[in-house]
């Protein structure tokens, strides 16, 4: 008679921490950053910079995907001009921007100039750029604490 009193006792006080809740929260994760899917030979040769700096502060570059960010990032190269764009965006704020002209000689040395262009932009665009946690913090405000439960 004692062994199920014990058996039913111990079931009562151990029923009630099976039925509760527990809360988490998930910790904040890098911010991450969607790159061009599409990208010429010319750009391919330097988004591994702009992926390097991206890093360096803390974001998360998400190949040829979607992102809480997106980076913009192009180079356009006429007979004697040529422009560097690159632009880091969330929704429709500019987060981080650069812009960069080069010129050279009609179809001589087009490499140099390039590089040119790619460099002042580059130099713009980590000048601007804020480190993760401040960007990420304006993120998370914009969506507000999520707490899971299980």
């Amino acid at each position: 008679m004692k062994l199920p009193l014990l058996l039913l006792a111990t079931a009562a006080a151990l029923l009630p921490s099976c039925a509760t809740r527990t809360e988490f929260t998930p910790e904040r994760s890098q911010v991450t950053v969607g790159m061009p899917a599409k990208l010429s030979d010319r750009e391919r040769s330097y988004i591994s910079s702009v992926d390097g700096s991206l890093r360096s502060q803390g974001y998360l570059p998400v190949r040829h995907g979607s992102g809480d960010m997106r980076l913009d990032f192009g180079i356009s190269e006429g007979p004697i001009n040529t422009d560097t764009n690159i632009r880091l965006t969330e929704g429709r704020t500019v987060i981080a921007e650069g812009e960069g002209r080069a010129a050279g000689a009609p179809l001589i040395g087009r490499d140099k100039v390039a590089e040119r262009s790619f460099t002042r932009a580059f130099e713009a665009f980590e000048a601007s750029l804020p480190h993760s946690s401040a960007a990420g913090q304006r993120h998370a405000e914009a969506q507000g604490d999520q707490e899971y439960v299980y």
